[in-house]
């Protein structure tokens, strides 16, 4: 029932995002990818009944187009991770950096599927962030110590495809799923993520 709902939320968000794509009459052209610079941000949140463990998320960024349709960069996230499960209950401030790509795989969704889908272009994405957490919640190492004020970084690596569309002039509304693939135990986040942002 948990996982139900989670699914009905992340499905009501997609809904009301290809909605706000549709309701434009912008559309991808070559110039879209001649800037060699942009920025941008985006912000996510989670609310997991079945782990009980509730996540918001922002996030700022820098980019580079490497080539016209590989991208690259670097920025900072930021997030507030509580925890809810009786006997265990806790609020954390989670940062760092993170670097990331994109690789735009195909710049019109209509161009290549057989029916109307969405104007826009479909691109895969990959990030590293090295988060600061505390260690008292986070480290398998504490033995059970009171270590609030200690803390450690740990990478998270996080991989996924989203969609993207332009929605004024250099400025594109996207929506991304992504998975942690991190091998340590005791990760972050619960599969699947969904980030909506704006790129300038």
């Amino acid at each position: 029932m948990d996982k139900y709902l989670k699914n009905t939320r992340i499905i009501a968000v997609i809904i009301l995002f290809f909605s706000i794509l549709n309701s434009g009459s912008y559309a991808f052209t070559a110039d879209d990818y001649s800037r060699n610079h942009f920025y941008g941000s985006y912000i996510g949140f989670d609310f997991d009944m079945m782990s009980q463990i509730n996540q918001f998320e922002g996030t700022a960024f820098l980019g580079y187009r490497v080539l016209p349709r590989l991208h690259a960069g670097f920025g900072g996230k930021y997030q507030y991770y509580y925890n809810t499960r009786m006997g265990n209950v806790f609020g954390a401030h989670i940062f760092g950096p993170m670097v990331f790509t994109d690789m735009i795989a195909i710049t019109d969704m209509d161009e290549f599927l057989p029916f109307r889908f969405i104007d826009g272009a479909f691109f895969i994405h990959a990030e590293m962030n090295l988060f600061n957490l505390p260690e008292r919640h986070f480290s398998r190492n504490n033995n059970g110590e009171n270590r609030d004020s200690k803390r450690f970084f740990r990478p998270t690596w996080l991989t996924g495809a989203g969609i993207q569309r332009q929605a004024g002039v250099n400025s594109y509304l996207y929506i991304l799923f992504m998975f942690d693939i991190s091998t340590h135990s005791n990760k972050i986040y619960s599969n699947p993520l969904f980030r909506i942002g704006m790129l300038f």
